[in-house]
């Protein structure tokens, strides 16, 4: 923590907003230098409390006590469009890039930490003074606001006494980097007012740093100045490199280290380069000889682990509950509380906002306990949530989608049905987005066949006059990228779907049922070279892109679309319920046939 001894922040404000200070005619030589002095004091006790909180955190295995960000963390590799990928080693490497950065990642990737790295490294650096806030904050904020405002209160909170008339001077200075954390965390119907704010804010103090992470909830085409930095997936080295760093039981980490060196890392990559599923895979290593394929098992099994020890780092030691109830008691109960604050797009809670939804789960299910008891086994023992000042969160946000999945799982079809509706309809997006669908869809893909796939592709298509085709063109794509690859001389489309229609959830499930056979993908390949003489042709290789209106009013390219991999997808949601119905009356028949025998 040395470089916080050395009072950077007034250096960097003489630097930056001096000359702009002078010009104001307002402001006497007296009066700068007592802001000067004021705004040196606030920004000391600011940034020594902020590196207190965020240098600093607890993870799925260190569960007790948090631990400095650097000895576990991983620096991950960023990427931009078509560019190479870089490490994002020091604030530098990415502020050279632009002043206006959106950094997008998967769950579990690594965004929050990655970003408290750059909090970390902006003030090391100091060359900015930093200001980190969790989008999700907002969630609580009704009525108008002003980012200004909510940026005041959260530096006041960490001690800043700076006023807010001297706080906008400051702004004005360009000597900040703003870290806003968690964009897909704000409520859907939230969004679209932050975004005005934020542009506002950008405008009216454009010359400061700005850094926005997200999962990749929507294409961002509502951040039209910020550049996108996709999060890539830890490479096999960069796996082990986490791991050696992982302070845990050495007898079980060293064969870990052996298994992930000789084969289970390219077996299993989807999980080992995911840092949240490979601190799960270590975890859980000692208990289950084989890691499962499937996503919403791999968590079942961390549950399990996680419940059945006190201590993750330590092998063989297991803690006695306080709520006294039975692990599927404590599970059921667990999966109630999940999907009842996933329905309130609650992810932090205060400690009567905790008691108030357990205490609903535990009318729900008729499982009697101590809810203060209870909320000490979810802390300690269990640590599926961790206290943040006033505040309790999520060790991490899937474990309440894969708990609200088993929610959905385990109730009757009706009710399945029911829910299941209300959730996909209030936040389409979301219900895209986020694992809980997916988990439950493997969980029990029949059921959700018959409960969510099927009620909604006959609320969709009863109404559709017209082509069905076009129907699900016109309401899923909003226009389709073309990435050209000079050096492979190859061409790969993308898709920008329409955010908040049902149609564009289908096709989301439609992945499910794509054709994956060797002729599809020599198909796909042929349809794309198509594409490519298409674009030479037409004297539009410089094109990235063609939204809906082009693509209906080109012939040519209205059927090369449909004959490429989007066409197929579309063909096959139209297609989809007579697909399925005719495969489950195949095996109804084959089951009555073997009763019969």
């Amino acid at each position: 923590m040395d470089f916080l001894q050395v009072k950077f922040a007034v250096k960097l404000l003489e630097k930056f907003a001096e000359p702009l200070i002078k010009k104001i005619s307002e402001i006497s030589l007296v009066e700068w230098e007592k802001f000067k002095v004021d705004f040196d004091l606030a920004f000391s006790t600011y940034t020594e409390n902020a590196y207190q909180k965020y240098s600093k955190i607890k993870t799925i295995l260190y569960r007790t006590e948090p631990k400095y960000i650097y000895d576990f963390f991983q620096i991950p590799a960023l990427k931009k469009s078509n560019a190479s990928p870089f490490l994002a080693n020091t604030i530098e490497n990415v502020t050279g890039l632009s002043h206006f950065l959106l950094l997008s990642g998967s769950g579990g990737i690594g965004k929050s930490t990655l970003m408290k790295h750059f909090y970390l490294s902006a003030l090391k650096s100091q060359k900015y003074i930093p200001i980190f806030f969790e989008l999700r904050e907002i969630n609580d904020v009704s009525g108008d606001y002003h980012l200004e405002d909510l940026l005041y209160k959260k530096l006041s909170a960490l001690g800043s006494t700076m006023k807010p008339s001297c706080l906008e001077y400051a702004f004005q200075s360009g000597c900040f980097l703003f870290l806003l954390d968690g964009y897909d965390e704000i409520h859907t119907d939230k969004q679209g007012q932050f975004v005005k704010r934020l542009e506002a804010f950008c405008d009216k103090f454009s010359e400061n740093y700005y850094i926005l992470s997200s999962r990749p909830c929507s294409e961002f085409v509502e951040f039209q100045r910020f550049l996108v930095l996709s999060t890539l997936p830890l490479s096999k080295e960069q796996a082990v490199s986490l791991i050696q760093k992982i302070d845990f039981d050495l007898e079980i980490k060293n064969r870990f280290l052996t298994a992930l060196q000789n084969g289970q890392y390219q077996k299993y990559r989807s999980f080992a380069s995911n840092p949240l599923l490979l601190n799960i895979m270590l975890l859980t290593f000692d208990n289950y000889a084989e890691i499962p394929e499937k996503l919403h098992l791999f968590y079942s099994n961390a549950f399990e682990t996680l419940y059945s020890k006190h201590d993750a780092t330590k092998a063989g030691y297991r803690r006695e509950m306080q709520s006294r109830i039975s692990y599927d008691d404590f599970r059921k109960v667990f999966s109630y509380f999940c999907f009842l604050s996933y329905c309130r797009g609650k992810y932090e809670f205060s400690h009567d906002e905790l008691v108030d939804i357990l205490r609903s789960a535990r009318e729900l299910t008729y499982v009697g306990f101590d809810t203060d008891k209870y909320i000490y086994d979810l802390e300690s023992s269990v640590c599926m949530i961790y206290r943040d000042g006033l505040y309790y969160q999520f060790a991490h946000r899937s474990f309440q989608e894969y708990f609200s999945a088993v929610f959905l799982k385990e109730l009757p079809d009706e009710k399945m049905k029911q829910l299941s509706k209300e959730v996909v309809h209030k936040d389409i997006s979301r219900a895209i987005n986020d694992s809980v669908f997916g988990m439950l869809y493997d969980m029990t893909p029949q059921r959700f066949e018959n409960n969510i796939l099927l009620p909604l592709i006959e609320e969709i298509e009863k109404s559709v006059d017209n082509e069905l085709y076009d129907h699900y063109l016109r309401k899923i794509v909003s226009s389709i990228g073309f990435s050209f690859f000079s050096a492979k001389e190859t061409l790969e489309l993308g898709v920008v779907t329409v955010r908040d229609s049902l149609e564009s959830f289908l096709f989301h499930f439609s992945f499910y049922y794509r054709d994956r056979s060797d002729i599809a993908e020599q198909r796909k390949a042929q349809i794309e070279q198509q594409l490519m003489e298409y674009l030479q042709d037409s004297d539009t290789t410089e094109l990235r892109d063609a939204d809906i209106k082009e693509i209906l009013s080109s012939p040519q390219l209205y059927q090369l679309v449909k004959d490429s991999w989007i066409g197929e997808r579309l063909k096959t949601l139209c297609s989809l319920r007579k697909d399925i119905l005719q495969r489950q009356e195949s095996t109804d028949e084959y089951l009555t046939r073997l009763m019969r025998k």
